[in-house]
């Protein structure tokens, strides 16, 4: 009767092991936070791009109205801060540019470890973007289209482009584009 000796990794062998599994992590951990972050900027637009188009549907379906707003309790608009926490969607049947309680909220959402500041025009729109019955949107002097931006921003220098700008143009067409900002998010252009 021959016993196979046991074959196993020597204490040298695990340690070595371990060494390489922690390079690995070690090299692989900034490149994974880094398209969390990209991850992060790129949902939270295409949110924003999904409720800007929400509302313009409904103000032509509705022939009425429709409010896309900051929101901080997902129910109202609010505009005592710069910086977005949440947002709303609701037609604004009224005319008022304020949610009453006959006005469902048509749909909302939140920003978590996101940044989302608009420009001077949805600023002087008392942080609304509202748009006609004709599906325009129209500035703060309720004449000239709106042309305004929404800066989705990740207060990181990684990814170097950490900011997605959600354009509104012609008070009609949106479009998304990165930019770079050095890991500072700040009030965004009209562009």
């Amino acid at each position: 009767m021959n016993a196979k000796p046991l074959r196993g990794l020597t204490l040298i062998e695990l340690m070595i092991a371990v060494a390489l599994v922690a390079i690995l992590l070690a090299v692989a951990a900034p490149d994974f936070r880094e398209g969390m972050q990209r991850r992060r900027l790129q949902s939270a637009s295409a949110e924003l791009v999904g409720a800007v188009q929400l509302a313009r549907a409904e103000a032509v379906r509705t022939n009425r109205r429709a409010v896309l707003c900051r929101s901080s309790d997902g129910s109202s608009c609010s505009n005592d801060d710069a910086i977005w926490p949440g947002w709303i969607v609701f037609v604004d049947t009224n005319g008022d540019g304020v949610r009453a309680n006959t006005e469902p909220v048509i749909k909302g959402g939140s920003f978590e470890n996101i940044t989302v500041i608009g420009s001077a025009a949805i600023t002087a729109a008392g942080q609304r973007i509202v748009f006609r019955g004709d599906g325009t949107a129209r500035g703060s002097d309720g004449r000239s289209l709106m042309v305004a931006t929404l800066a989705v921003c990740a207060a990181v220098a990684r990814p170097t482009q950490n900011v997605r700008d959600v354009s509104l143009a012609f008070g009609t067409r949106t479009t998304v584009r990165a930019r770079a900002t050095g890991g500072v998010c700040a009030a965004p252009a009209d562009s």
